[in-house]
């Protein structure tokens, strides 16, 4: 079941978190009439509905060891100093933060050290995987002159663009360009809606939430109404219609009611049954964050030629006040489902392919407030994750003794720095063909040679 808890975090964050859920369940309703159960499919009005119910299983078959991307999302702007502690600027940073600092770090070995939260999971969590070159952190990334919006931030990353015009996502741009216009399971987000990150313009792409219970239903329909609802969908799917509106509604139909064909295999057949997807480690109850990266594991070892997807972690790293508990709590819940999902992939012979990138909207301020907590800051952390990612520090730690004017820690990376990176060094295309002006930014080596 989902944790509730009442949020310590700033108004901004109650709106962006707020509107982001309202166009999620906005979109969901308008989408769910005929989609699966647990599944949402967003898709082009060019979408061809030929052979899509071979689509996914014939991509798969073309390119079985096909690099995929998960992108992993921390809400709330995750604070670099208290997850990846410089104990080599001791000094500045007691005077900046006292009793907010973790009290007994993870060392890692070069003047550097991690939240005790981040050994929890398997093998020591994401300290063992560090100390086996799986983990390669990125402090100090940004973007120039930094807005400390959850709202706006979040969107440039989103996008790839420091830009407020609205345009599609990063991903959904690759998809664009690299995808296929028959295979809605090609960009996935394991949840309840759509991530941003995977709007695209041509390329369908699709969300789920539990795909072992995936088969077409309607929005709170159930019973003898639901099943002659399904029946009329299923009857609007083998129609032909020549008008605009009508066509669209029947190739959504027909969509849906494939998607869930494709889903077939892995449905439960009631709820004592055992979960056709799952694997072979056990991941930690009560922990949403896991049951997503859960589903998503089991899904990529099927042959459904996924190639990006991503996962929106539950926490509240907006942290105004109280951030030692907070951080205990949500960075190790989100530690631990991240070691468990690569200890997963392991398993399952699959980690050689996919790279996760962890990454929230911005960092912390370097001095604590007067609540035990910290302000939206710049210069925050992020990391790529897994056999394929190059192990260590990636790049320069932010000096606490050299400030930005507003007090806030220097930029050493940008983002869309990173992004080009990703493009190019993991899925192996052109940053330039989805980052405007990727050229600029250049590469950090992220990706084992």
């Amino acid at each position: 079941m989902p944790r509730t808890r009442a949020h310590a975090a700033c108004q901004d964050f109650h709106r962006a978190s707020e509107a982001a859920r309202r166009d999620v369940l906005t979109r969901r309703q308008m989408l769910k009439w005929g989609i699966g159960a647990g599944v949402t499919v967003y898709a082009s009005s060019l979408l061809p509905t030929q052979h899509l119910l071979d689509a996914a299983g014939a991509e798969a078959a073309a390119a079985p060891d096909a690099p995929v991307l998960v992108s992993v999302f921390l809400p709330g702007g995750l604070d670099l100093l208290d997850t990846l502690l410089p104990l080599n600027q001791e000094g500045p940073l007691h005077d900046l933060r006292g009793a907010v600092t973790p009290a007994e770090p993870a060392l890692l070995g070069n003047g550097l050290a991690l939240h005790p939260a981040l050994t929890k999971g398997p093998n020591n969590g994401i300290k063992g995987l560090y100390d086996r070159g799986q983990i390669g952190f990125l402090p100090g990334i940004d973007y120039a002159n930094p807005n400390l919006s959850h709202f706006a931030s979040r969107a440039f990353w989103e996008t790839g663009m420091v830009s407020q015009q609205s345009v599609s996502g990063w991903l959904g741009r690759w998809l664009d360009r690299h995808g296929s216009r028959d295979n809605p399971l090609q960009g996935l987000s394991a949840g309840y809606g759509l991530s941003p990150t995977l709007k695209s313009v041509n390329a369908p792409v699709a969300s789920i939430s539990n795909a072992a219970d995936a088969q077409l239903s309607m929005w709170s329909v159930w019973g003898e109404w639901g099943d002659a609802a399904v029946q009329a969908y299923a009857a609007i799917a083998d129609t032909q219609p020549h008008h605009a509106g009508p066509q669209s509604a029947a190739r959504a139909a027909r969509l849906a009611h494939k998607v869930s064909e494709q889903l077939a295999p892995f449905r439960r057949r009631d709820s004592r049954s055992p979960d056709p997807l799952a694997g072979p480690v056990a991941y930690p109850e009560d922990n949403d964050t896991a049951d997503r990266l859960k589903t998503l594991a089991g899904l990529l070892a099927q042959p459904l030629g996924i190639r990006v997807a991503t996962v929106d972690a539950d926490g509240e790293f907006d942290t105004h006040q109280g951030q030692a508990a907070t951080l205990t709590r949500d960075l190790g819940a989100v530690g631990e489902a991240l070691a468990t999902f690569q200890a997963d992939l392991e398993q399952r012979g699959i980690a050689d392919r996919v790279l996760t990138f962890v990454w929230s909207e911005f960092g912390r301020r370097p001095e604590a407030n007067k609540s035990l907590g910290t302000d939206h800051g710049a210069g925050g952390v992020a990391w790529v994750q897994g056999p394929r990612a190059l192990g260590g520090i990636l790049t320069e730690y932010p000096s606490l003794t050299d400030l930005d004017p507003e007090k806030n820690l220097k930029v050493t990376v940008d983002f869309r720095r990173v992004y080009a990176s990703l493009l190019a060094q993991h899925l192996g295309t052109d940053p330039a063909e989805v980052i405007p002006g990727a050229g600029q930014f250049g590469q950090v080596r992220l990706v084992r040679a």
